[in-house]
């Protein structure tokens, strides 16, 4: 793990507080085109299996894993016109002749979204499940503030053990040894849990174990989130012909299973090392350690 992600956490973590929040504007919300629904997840948590069982929804379209959001993060301080950089450039709203910047932000993102495909004809709604978006959510929640946000957790020791595997380049090239990956998702869900407590996010937690155990319930609550009525194409996403450019594209195309559920316990030994770092986030997500 590069010393450039802890430093980013501490830089978010830093700017987006609740004094600070409570005096920025918002983006209004568009009622005539799409609108986005965030995916997010550390990497091989299920965020694909997610976005394909909505997207099998006819009002939901796949929009895969949209750049948009890093790009507003390298735009915002030259559209703001400031000297300083994502996120201190959002000090500008301040500003009365920044009032409709927010705004401007919100239409770049939806007409990329546009540009990219996003939007499926008759769609009320388009996914975004970039990896590591997470580190955006103050970001998200200023540009989009109703717009969905889906947090998919999945037992952080089989999370580790999945990137570990698949060789991700995603977060910094985390993924090179076990220790990298665990040190960096409790940097991510550290993070995660600063947004949700400095500010109102209209987020949702969902975990990839309930979804296997009980699916049917687990996606008539995510549909009744987003707002779009019940599917039953929704249980069927290995149907959606859609296909997934992830690591998980092969998954998804199998009806729902159950064998990458736990798997963690048959590398017990390999593992270790990581389960002190992991061991708080562990306990949070309602799991035990031993």
């Amino acid at each position: 793990m590069g010393p450039w992600v802890l430093i980013k956490e501490t830089w978010y973590k830093a700017f987006f507080v609740a004094p600070r929040l409570k005096i920025l504007p918002r983006a209004g919300v568009r009622s005539d085109v799409a609108q986005p629904i965030f995916i997010v997840g550390f990497p091989r948590s299920g965020t694909t299996m997610i976005e394909q069982t909505l997207s099998a929804h006819p009002l939901i379209s796949a929009g895969d894993e949209l750049p948009i959001v890093g790009e507003l993060t390298g735009l915002i301080p030259r559209m703001l016109n400031s000297p300083l950089a994502y996120p201190e450039a959002f000090a500008e709203l301040w500003l009365g002749d920044q009032v409709e910047a927010l705004d401007n932000l919100r239409d770049y993102y939806l007409q990329r979204a546009r540009q990219l495909g996003a939007c499926r004809k008759g769609a009320r709604w388009f996914t975004d499940k970039m990896p590591l978006n997470e580190t955006h959510l103050g970001l998200i929640g200023l540009v989009f503030p109703e717009a969905p946000v889906i947090h998919v957790l999945r037992h952080p020791l089989d999370v580790a053990l999945s990137v570990f595997s698949n060789h991700l380049t995603h977060g910094f090239y985390c993924a090179y040894n076990l220790t990298s990956i665990a040190r960096h998702y409790v940097l991510i869900m550290d993070l995660v849990e600063h947004y949700r407590r400095e500010m109102a996010l209209k987020y949702m937690a969902v975990r990839y174990e309930d979804v296997i155990d009980r699916q049917d319930d687990s996606v008539r609550k995510v549909l009744a989130f987003v707002g779009a009525p019940s599917d039953k194409r929704c249980l069927d996403f290995h149907d959606n012909r859609r296909y997934a450019r992830t690591a998980s594209y092969a998954q998804v195309t199998e009806k729902l299973y159950d064998r990458s559920r736990y798997r963690h316990p048959a590398y017990r030994d390999e593992l270790r090392p990581v389960i002190p770092i992991l061991a708080p986030v562990i306990r949070r997500l309602g799991h035990a350690v031993d």
